[in-house]
């Protein structure tokens, strides 16, 4: 689970969300040398759930930072990723940040996500407008969860496939929103690995931080 690649802020709390495109780089390769270890995506692995060690490449939010400096990377190593898309902000900023001191970052627009998936690159949803889910009405979830589907169908021409949940943030009621939108896997913030009996709506993930190389990825349980 990766957020934002470029220098991380001095003295901020969400420092820990930014990699430098040679951290992504050193750690991306680390993987790849990790014996026994394949990158996969995660519309690959949903259909397929193929025995064995496979990582699959998240970014929350699509900051254009991550079109600008981890794409690069990406094409470079040779891995593909996908990134969650907050449906109404595509092309504006980190709006659900604000008040929180959080510094300002610009989100990829419409073209840039084109030239991403382009690229060999997927898209998730990441709600309409990246709110806790468990604070809203039934309603109000549902939403989130389904028009920003079909806003980004609508958007790219594509079938959305993947959600993410905003701040890990999600029950049990709101899970099986997700499943009954039509997506086929939905990541959480919940720190782990995931085998073949794993929930494919409560998928784990591993943070990947800026201040030290992505070893925990490669101590995966045998």
């Amino acid at each position: 689970m990766y957020h934002s690649v470029g220098a991380p802020p001095l003295f901020h709390r969400l420092r820990g969300l930014y990699v430098t495109p040679q951290h992504l780089a050193r750690q991306l390769r680390e993987l790849q040398e990790a014996p026994g270890t394949a990158f996969t995506t995660l519309g690959e692995w949903s259909r397929l759930r193929r025995a064995g060690r496979q990582v699959s490449v998240t970014f929350d939010d699509a900051y254009r930072n991550l079109f600008t400096n981890g794409l690069p990377v990406l094409q470079k190593t040779g891995v593909r990723a996908l990134t969650y898309v907050v449906a109404s902000l595509i092309g504006k900023s980190n709006q659900w940040d604000e008040g929180t001191g959080a510094r300002r970052e610009p989100l990829m627009d419409r073209a840039q996500l084109v030239e991403w998936m382009r690229a060999g690159h997927e898209i998730g949803s990441h709600t309409i407008t990246h709110r806790f889910l468990t604070s809203l009405s039934p309603d109000e979830a549902r939403r989130e969860i389904i028009d920003s589907k079909k806003m980004l169908e609508d958007i790219f021409g594509q079938p959305v496939r993947h959600f993410c949940y905003p701040y890990g943030d999600w029950n049990e009621a709101v899970r099986d929103m997700v499943r009954e939108a039509g997506y086929e896997t939905a990541t959480s913030t919940i720190p782990g690995f995931n085998d073949a009996m794993t929930d494919a709506f409560v998928l784990q993930r591993l943070l990947a931080r800026h201040e030290r190389p992505y070893l925990a990825a490669l101590r995966f349980p045998r």
